[in-house]
């Protein structure tokens, strides 16, 4: 068996389609979202249409900031790890 006849290793690079770029910009987004809540330390209230501090919604604080980190982390994650 000669060199010749082994399988070459190419290395190419990831192809991202248009829906995993899109997936990604959305995932930065709702992060940047968190990031926002966290250094103000205010959430958005639809009920009221306003920003409310984290001492008057502390369930509504905790639920965004858990939850918008995980979906923001699986959104950009998911394109190189699927």
């Amino acid at each position: 068996m000669s060199l010749s006849d082994k399988p070459s290793l190419i290395i190419t690079p990831m192809d991202l389609t248009t829906l995993d770029t899109f997936r990604i910009a959305i995932g930065v987004a709702i992060l940047l979202y968190v990031a926002n809540c966290m250094l103000n330390q205010k959430v958005w209230i639809r009920k009221t249409f306003s920003w409310g501090t984290k001492e008057e919604y502390p369930k509504i604080f905790q639920m965004n900031i858990i939850g918008g980190t995980l979906i923001g982390l699986f959104l950009v994650a998911s394109p190189f790890l699927f």
